[in-house]
């Protein structure tokens, strides 16, 4: 008899609309001051699922390395309502997501992952089961403008850009345009690039031949404008 066999599909979600049916409204939480606002709220709601699906929250503290890559801690300062739930087919779910009491040492912005993990059926060993991890980012803690100090860096034409996040929020960068200091184009990147507050990181733009002054033009989500920046070739 063939053995169960459970997929786990982890996603971050970049956009409103996931795969499997699902929809998360926000998928950004702020609790700004955690003084006065102790929660906040997200709802789940299924489209074009055939049959329910159960998922347990829990939550991850939020830290980067200087690769940008993730580091994750399990946390239990998160509380949740409610901490399970099925979602049914066509139905939409309300999660509330906050802290038991006041957060302490708000100065610094805090950051977790909030993750709605699915829960296997009992089924019998036949059956292949597709199960769905989602994460959405939790930001406690004042939004202020962006501050990026940037250095570029070469090493045989591939240039590599060192973004240091100054502020004490976080920034999404979602667009690297590089230009010439005419501002023709050299090099476009398309991300979806969390710099947390306080973190340095190092990014791989590609191939840039041209030695001279260059401008570094950088789109982040709260802004359609570009943040510009001059750094030599």
């Amino acid at each position: 008899m063939m053995k169960k066999i459970i997929g786990f599909c982890g996603l971050l979600l970049w956009s409103l609309s996931v795969s499997a049916g699902i929809k998360f409204n926000p998928i950004q939480l702020y609790i700004q001051d955690s003084t006065r606002q102790r929660s906040t709220t997200v709802s789940v709601e299924s489209t074009g699922l055939k049959k329910s699906r159960i998922f347990e929250i829990s939550a991850v503290k939020w830290k980067q390395n200087q690769q940008g890559e993730d580091i994750l801690e399990e946390d239990k300062t998160l509380l949740f309502n409610p901490k399970t739930f099925e979602l049914k087919p066509e139905s939409k779910q309300v999660v509330r997501v906050g802290f038991s009491q006041p957060l302490t040492n708000m100065n610094q912005e805090q950051t977790w992952r909030i993750i709605f993990k699915e829960v296997a059926p009992i089924e019998d060993d036949s059956t292949i089961n597709f199960l769905f991890n989602f994460s959405l980012p939790l930001f406690a803690g004042k939004q202020v403008n962006p501050k990026l100090n940037l250095k570029l860096e070469k090493l045989d034409n591939q240039a590599y850009l060192n973004i240091d996040n100054v502020a004490k929020s976080h920034i999404k960068i979602i667009e690297i345009l590089v230009t010439d200091n005419k501002d023709k184009e050299i090099l476009k990147k398309k991300l979806g690039q969390y710099i947390l507050g306080g973190n340095r990181i190092k990014l791989e733009l590609g191939e840039i031949t041209n030695n001279n002054e260059l401008k570094i033009k950088i789109k982040t989500d709260k802004d359609e404008k570009y943040l510009e920046y001059s750094v030599k070739g």
